[in-house]
């Protein structure tokens, strides 16, 4: 006799669930033992799934880089604020944008700006001039 997929399916969710809940228990337990602050909120099972597994192509641990620039606009704001004027080309942007206060914390600056450059829509290359849309 083959059982209904559905029937399968709410019992191994319902077994899942149940579960999650000891372990949530036993994570309260140890949180309470090692004198935590806060017990671990327990997440929906689809997302701690998503959560816990690590991004393809990324590389555990700590990150490499420096530290990231705080800056008051985005890339993306600070190049339409120098080109609403008139359209410049690469460097002059980038000198441009280095002007208004704008710090890259990329090795290669150019390489940031080539890349908003070429795939935002907002922004327009007017044979190698680059300018608002």
């Amino acid at each position: 006799m083959k059982r209904d997929p559905l029937k399968q399916y709410i019992v191994l969710r319902e077994s899942l669930l149940k579960r999650q809940e000891e372990l949530q228990r036993e994570l309260n337990g140890i949180n309470a033992a090692l004198g935590a602050a806060t017990a671990v909120v327990a997440k929906p099972a689809a997302a701690s799934a998503s959560a816990s597994a690590p991004a393809a192509g990324r590389p555990r641990g700590p990150r490499r880089g420096g530290k990231r620039a705080q800056n008051t606009m985005s890339l993306k704001e600070a190049v339409m604020t120098v080109t609403k004027s008139k359209a410049l080309s690469k460097p002059e942007i980038l000198s441009a944008v280095a002007k208004i206060g704008y710090q890259f914390s990329a090795k290669s600056p150019m390489n940031s700006l080539n890349t908003l450059l070429y795939t935002d829509k907002q922004i327009k290359n007017l044979g190698g001039k680059f300018g608002p849309a």
